[in-house]
C-alpha cells in the first residue's frame, strides 16, 4: 500500500477532532514522496534508539504516541489516540469491564462500576492486559480491599488526579502518578507505568493495517521509555531522553 493511502487511513482512524491537548503536533511528518509501505513500527516515545531500530529493521513508517519529532517518516497520534473511539482509554475500559462508563474530564478517561473484585485480583487483571504493573499499588488502611468502581487514565494521569477523584470511584488506574497514592483521594491506586499503559496502542494499528497486508510491530520496551515512567523515579527530568 502506498504511503499516502496509509496516512489517510490513519487520519480517519485517529481523528484530530477528539484530541485532548489542542494544538499539539499531530499527523504525518518527514514523509517524502509516496513509497510503498509494508512494515510499520509503533512506539509510545520516539527516542533516538527507537528511530535507529526502525531504520535498521526496514520499517517505512514510525507511528508514535508521543508528539516528538524523530527525523524519519512518522505519524503522531498522542491524545487523539487516548481519547478517540476505540482508543487507549476505551481499550482499558473494555478490558476491565467498566459498566455505565462516563468520561471524567470531557473526553479524557473513563469512570464507572466494575464487578466487585479484590484489589490484588484487579492488579493481576491490569498486569495481564498491559504486560506488567511497575508502579505504586496501594489500598487505604482499614478498608475491605474490594474494588467496585474505577476511574482510568492512560499516560500521565497524575495531571488530572483531582478531576479523577471527584468521580468518587474506589480505585484510580493510571499510567504515571505525580504524588503519593495516599494523597490522591482514593480507596486504592494502581500505577501501571507510563509506557506500559499506552503500548497497547499497537493493537489499534494492527487491526487497522494488518488486514491490508502491512506488518505492524511494537518497539521493544527496552528502548521505548518515557522519562519517569512512574512517580518517585529518580529520572525527574526528560532532558537527554530525546
Amino acid at each position: 500500500m502506498k504511503m499516502n493511502e496509509v496516512i489517510d487511513r490513519l487520519l480517519a482512524r485517529v481523528p484530530r477532532d477528539v484530541e485532548w491537548c489542542k494544538g499539539e503536533q499531530y499527523g504525518a511528518y518527514n514523509v517524502v514522496g509516496n513509497p510503498e509501505v509494508t512494515k510499520v513500527l509503533y512506539c509510545v516515545t520516539p527516542t533516538p534508539a527507537v528511530r535507529t531500530y526502525m531504520l535498521r529493521h526496514g520499517y517505512q513508517l514510525l507511528i508514535s504516541h508521543h508528539p516528538y519529532l524523530a527525523g524519519c517518516p512518522q505519524f503522531i497520534a498522542h491524545t487523539a489516540l487516548d481519547c478517540g473511539v476505540g482508543g487507549l482509554n476505551d481499550l482499558w475500559r473494555d478490558a476491565l469491564g467498566v459498566q455505565q462508563a462516563e468520561h471524567f474530564d470531557d473526553t479524557l478517561g473513563w469512570s464507572g462500576a466494575i464487578a466487585p473484585v479484590p484489589f490484588a485480583a484487579l492488579v493481576d487483571q491490569c498486569r495481564a492486559f498491559a504486560g506488567d504493573v511497575i508502579g505504586q499499588r496501594w489500598t487505604a488502611p482499614g478498608t475491605d480491599g474490594m474494588i467496585r468502581s474505577v476511574v482510568i487514565c492512560t499516560g500521565l494521569g497524575g495531571m488530572v488526579v483531582g478531576e479523577a477523584a471527584a468521580t468518587g470511584a474506589d480505585c484510580y488506574i493510571l499510567g504515571e502518578n505525580t504524588r503519593a497514592p495516599e494523597d490522591c483521594g482514593f480507596k486504592a491506586v494502581i500505577e501501571i507505568g507510563h509506557t506500559l499503559s499506552e503500548w497497547i496502542g499497537v493493537r489499534v494499528f494492527q487491526e487497522l493495517l494488518g488486514p491490508l497486508g502491512i506488518q505492524v510491530d511494537g518497539a521493544p520496551f527496552a528502548i521505548d521509555r518515557f522519562g519517569n515512567e512512574i512517580c518517585g523515579s529518580k529520572a525527574r527530568s526528560y532532558a537527554g531522553v530525546f
